[in-house]
């Protein structure tokens, strides 16, 4: 697995590779790192990779602008934000951020977002029948949402629409991961998808807007929140 670590100060990116070097040491995992000290430096480099963990706060190109020209040049790429600034929280949640890391960094932190990303990388995939397009397989995380409506299973992309064969249960069977929730038995969401969490719906990147029931409601915020990690709770007024 290809990881790189991007922050213009030499201690945090030392620190950063120390823990990531320990957790895929522990859990014996192929490790391969990258150390850059600028988003230029490292756009120009020629891999891709699976996990890039990304200061917000450097020179010239800033983290956002690095992570907007990450995302075009591959979407699987799970990005780490690593910052100490609050303020830069609506741009990111507008981009393909998988996790939020604050400094000072904290190594449970690491570690916990390591083993999400490492599942989500090696259970990325989902296979279904589609009505007009056969066998379709997906990247998990292009999905955007699944809804049932007017009894037809609609898999969302941003891309596309596709009408499922097999019925709703397939979809909350397979999209188990932590990004993945069901506010509503229509529906299965994506996290990072949202653009705005309030405590009795969620609006999308796509803009379609889905309600959270009643009974969900505490549950969906507590997931909701452990996903984009302890210490940004302030999506939303009445989250």
């Amino acid at each position: 697995m290809k990881v790189a670590v991007c922050d213009d100060e030499k201690d945090y990116r030392e620190l950063i590779l120390q823990y990531i070097k320990f957790y895929f040491t522990e859990h014996s995992v192929d490790l391969e790192t990258f150390e850059f000290k600028s988003g230029e430096e490292l756009l120009s480099s020629e891999h891709t990779f699976d996990i890039v963990f990304l200061d917000i706060e450097m020179e010239a190109l800033n983290g956002i602008q690095t992570t907007r020209e990450i995302n075009k040049k591959s979407r699987k790429t799970l990005i780490f934000i690593v910052t100490a600034y609050q303020k830069y929280l609506d741009d990111a949640m507008d981009l393909n951020i998988f996790r939020y890391i604050d400094k000072p960094i904290k190594a449970q932190r690491i570690y916990n977002g390591l083993e999400k990303a490492i599942d989500f990388i090696n259970n990325n995939e989902i296979t279904f029948k589609a009505r007009d397009d056969g066998i379709v397989t997906l990247c998990k995380n292009d999905i955007v949402f699944v809804e049932v409506a007017r009894k037809k299973v609609y898999v969302n992309t941003f891309e596309k629409q596709y009408i499922a064969r097999e019925n709703m249960n397939y979809f909350k069977d397979n999209l188990t991961a932590s990004y993945f929730a069901i506010p509503h038995s229509s529906y299965v969401v994506n996290f990072n998808y949202i653009k705005n969490f309030q405590r009795d719906k969620i609006t999308m990147k796509t803009g379609q807007i889905i309600s959270i029931a009643p009974r969900k409601q505490t549950e969906i915020k507590k997931k909701f929140m452990r996903f984009i990690g302890d210490g940004y709770g302030g999506l939303s007024d009445n989250i």
